[in-house]
């Protein structure tokens, strides 16, 4: 098996014996849609609810007959799942590759426990490698341009939208030392809706899927 599915397959080790009916949040990823179509139908009677981070997800979830809800959770959930681009040995995330960090992130945020799923390519020593996407409104694209220059000098801006119709923005060849410091100042910047470093909402638990199984890294901070 991959080692994209045997992250998975953690996650589902983890999560089957507990006492439900649970409330889910799903996120968004290659990783992630492996453990949809795998796993989450195999708990399916001990399910109440579902909250997904993207049209991607959610057009997922559907096809595979499960009931959705969309935007913020109105409750706390009891674990959400989702994978990373990259994972720093303090598990620190970047995620957004996909464009979908701003919800991923407002569903993290509601959830009891984070459960990160990635193959072993995802860790870094230092997250930065991966361009660091910012969501961003479109009348300050300039402005948050100009601002984000002081961390590096190649930024890009993708062709297509976020889930909510602002502009993504990509920043490249960042060495990232201080992910809690660099995603205030960030998200302080006017006109930026929410950049993709998880620090403040980093996961519990991290299940790197390897050839042969998987590892699990728990946070050191209860």
């Amino acid at each position: 098996m991959s080692e994209k599915y045997n992250a998975a397959l953690g996650a589902f080790e983890q999560i089957k014996n507990i006492d439900g009916p649970l409330d889910i949040g799903i996120g968004t990823g290659s990783t992630t849609d492996i453990f949809t179509k795998e796993f989450l139908p195999k708990i399916r009677t001990n399910i109440h609810s579902l909250y997904s981070s993207s049209i991607r997800t959610t057009d997922l979830l559907k096809s595979l007959n499960f009931t959705v809800h969309k935007g913020k959770p109105n409750k706390i959930l009891d674990l959400y799942i989702d994978g990373a681009d990259e994972v720093d040995k303090d598990l620190n995330l970047i995620k957004g590759g996909g464009g979908a960090h701003t919800n991923e992130k407002i569903i993290a945020a509601s959830a009891n426990y984070f459960i990160c799923i990635v193959d072993s390519s995802k860790l870094v020593e230092t997250l930065g490698s991966f361009p660091l996407p910012i969501e961003v409104l479109a009348k300050d694209k300039e402005n948050v341009i100009q601002r984000c220059q002081e961390y590096t000098q190649k930024i890009t801006a993708r062709e297509n939208l976020s889930d909510s119709g602002n502009i993504l923005l990509d920043l490249h060849e960042m060495q990232i030392f201080d992910p809690l410091q660099i995603e205030k100042e960030i998200n302080d910047i006017n006109g930026v809706v929410e950049v993709g470093i998880f620090a403040v909402n980093k996961p519990e638990i991290v299940i790197v899927g390897k050839d042969d199984g998987y590892n699990s890294i728990e946070s050191s901070i209860a």
